[in-house]
């Protein structure tokens, strides 16, 4: 039964605002299907670039870095609709149409210069400690950013390139293991704390002599009195900083007397101050006194990634073609620098692409990649991110300050 020319219209009309609805729909629909997808694009993609840079370095080659800034996607959407008028006319519904578009631009952005430079030489602050999440694994997050603590040393010939002669960290995982099993019995708790120091500022005074304004101006300026006995009072200076707290039932503990003698501290304390080399006035020659200060060696980003190249396993055909750095172990065979981060990062090597790994990439012509299931890896190199994004970002705006409980209260 042939139509109208009115209901032709209407059916075109019809189709045309269809199609218009469809193009409303178009944006929340776009971002809905894309944002989750270049979201895991881009944390792969960090992954890759992360783990190609700990190889490159593994075979003392330079590490690239490229960043990503801006994603921008746009998202057109054309509707129309045509009713051809009844001679030429195949449907009584006339004609309609819809297309859509989406067109991503990516700019990229190579690390360079000082900034990038700066980032990578410059030793981590303790203070970074604050901004690591509760849930981190102390023991890796210690291995990974010390070269000593307290002269105890972590391998440092680790975070050479090539170096000449081997190394190991035993005595340093030793003492990291009984921070560990304290933790676990929630012994200990590494927060934020103010401390005094040990040795006066200024010698005895009268506290007699003292007046109001004399406790109001030291306070300002980050200093307090304290009794020294009869009626004298010495000016001490007051820090804010991190510090290990000692829960009261296990000050005297074996265990603690065991981290005292391996960390040499002085033993049976309620608090222990922690604070990096680098805030130290002057140079020290020798080992440190055992006092009631933690000292830090903190590495770069650099060091630590040198480090974490140490527990990339080589093809057995590099080793013997000499394309990547050994150094002579015992009997002359080549040393398995990976013991230095057992346990905590391992990457596998190949000559063909693993079937499900967690994150894998082609370096001169064999396959190196972290396995899904190591998950003490792939919190490595979350780690490892988040201090990089931390190191770069510390001269341009202070970072939050959070707590990392060693003990679970």
């Amino acid at each position: 039964m042939p139509r109208s020319r009115g209901d032709a219209r209407r059916a075109a009309l019809l189709a045309a605002l269809l199609c218009a609805a469809a193009g409303g729909c178009l944006g929340p629909a776009a971002v809905r299907s894309t944002r989750l997808r270049y979201n895991e694009v881009v944390r792969s993609t960090n992954d890759e670039q992360l783990l190609i840079n700990i190889v490159r370095l593994r075979y003392a080659d330079s590490p690239v870095f490229i960043d990503l800034p801006t994603i921008t996607s746009q998202f057109e959407a054309a509707a129309g609709g045509s009713y051809p008028g009844k001679a030429g006319s195949q449907t009584a519904f006339g004609v309609a149409g819809l297309t859509a578009r989406d067109t991503p631009t990516l700019s990229y952005h190579p690390r360079e210069g000082r900034e990038i430079a700066k980032a990578l030489l410059t030793p981590l602050s303790a203070d970074l400690f604050n901004v690591i999440h509760a849930g981190a694994d102390v023991e890796q997050l210690l291995l990974l950013t010390l070269n000593d603590i307290n002269d105890v040393p972590n391998a440092p010939r680790a975070t050479v390139l090539a170096p000449q002669s081997p190394d190991d960290n035993a005595e340093f995982r030793r003492g990291l293991r009984i921070i560990v099993d304290l933790q676990e019995r929630d012994a200990i708790e590494l927060a934020v704390g103010t401390t005094e120091t040990a040795d006066g500022a200024s010698d005895p005074i009268s506290a007699g002599s003292l007046k109001g304004a004399d406790l109001l101006g030291a306070a300002k300026d980050g200093y307090v009195y304290r009794a020294r006995g009869g009626d004298r009072v010495t000016l001490l200076r007051r820090e804010k900083g991190l510090v290990l707290h000692v829960r009261p039932p296990f000050v005297g503990s074996p265990e603690m007397l065991e981290l005292a003698r391996a960390l040499r501290l002085t033993p049976g304390l309620r608090q222990y101050r922690i604070k990096s080399e680098l805030a130290e006035d002057g140079d020290e020659l020798g080992p440190r006194p055992i006092d009631d200060t933690i000292y830090l060696n903190m590495r770069s980003i650099m060091q630590i990634m040198i480090f974490m190249a140490k527990g990339v396993c080589v093809p057995a055909g590099h080793v013997a073609a000499g394309v990547a750095p050994t150094t002579p172990g015992p009997g002359g065979r080549p040393y398995d620098w990976t013991r230095v981060t057992a346990g905590h990062f391992f990457v596998h090597s190949g000559p063909r692409r693993p079937r499900d790994p967690e994150v894998a990439v082609k370096y001169r012509g064999s396959w190196f990649w972290v396995a899904r299931d190591d998950v003490s890896s792939r919190a490595a190199l979350a780690v490892l991110e988040v201090l990089f994004a931390l190191q770069e970002s510390e001269d341009k705006a202070p970072s939050p300050l959070l707590t990392l409980p060693l003990g679970g209260g």
